[in-house]
């Protein structure tokens, strides 16, 4: 995870552990706040962390 700072690679573990409680509402308002927040690098760590969550999740 390439989060510019420790607060964003926080805020990036608590939205997927939102998704892997399947607490959608929760992520959803995580996610939000966290886009208003975060910078280029942190978006892209949020969506690479997301996609990792979704393919380790498919996984049989």
């Amino acid at each position: 995870m390439q989060a510019s700072s420790a607060e964003q690679a926080a805020a990036i573990v608590e939205v997927v552990a939102a998704v892997r409680d399947v607490d959608y509402w929760r992520a959803g308002v995580l996610i939000e706040r966290f886009a208003r927040e975060a910078d280029l690098a942190g978006l892209a760590a949020l969506r690479a962390a997301l996609t990792e969550e979704a393919a380790t999740a498919q996984e049989p």
